[in-house]
């Protein structure tokens, strides 16, 4: 029984090690090959490129790279009546990443994205607690834009 949990004890020690070592910094210039291929694919109309994006917003989160994020996922959202990028597109505007800070502009995003999961009939990626936060954002944004 002791070896057991010897083994699972070294597997969640080799787990927790591996899952350090990926998420270990990585330097400007990787980002930069990273983002640069992905501009690439996502020029070519890989729209796959253009949610990964989406992706590294949340994941990398590194402002140098926030105008690139907004001009793709602006593009996404033209493209696809997805509630999950028009939220994202919200969250540009209302933090002013990528772009000027630009509170009814991010109302618009954030009204077309709580309306496309409605019409879904909220059979999207979208959580309860992201539609909760669209209506949060939506009563806020309100609240400042029509004051």
């Amino acid at each position: 029984m002791q070896i057991v949990f010897s083994v699972l004890f070294l597997l969640m020690v080799l787990a927790l090690g591996w899952g350090l070592w990926l998420r270990r910094p990585v330097s400007v210039e990787v980002k930069k090959e990273k983002y640069k291929a992905l501009e690439t694919r996502a020029a070519e109309g890989d729209t796959e490129a253009m949610y990964s994006f989406a992706e590294l917003y949340y994941e990398d989160h590194d402002e140098r790279f926030f105008p690139m994020v907004f001009k793709w996922v602006g593009i996404l959202a033209s493209q696809k009546k997805d509630p999950a990028v028009w939220l994202l597109m919200g969250d540009l505007y209302a933090s002013g990443h990528g772009t000027l800070r630009d509170a009814k502009r991010a109302l618009s995003c954030y009204e077309q994205a709580l309306s496309a999961d409605i019409v879904s009939g909220k059979n999207t990626d979208l959580s309860q607690e992201a539609h909760n936060y669209l209506e949060k954002q939506i009563i806020d944004l309100r609240k400042e834009v029509f004051q």
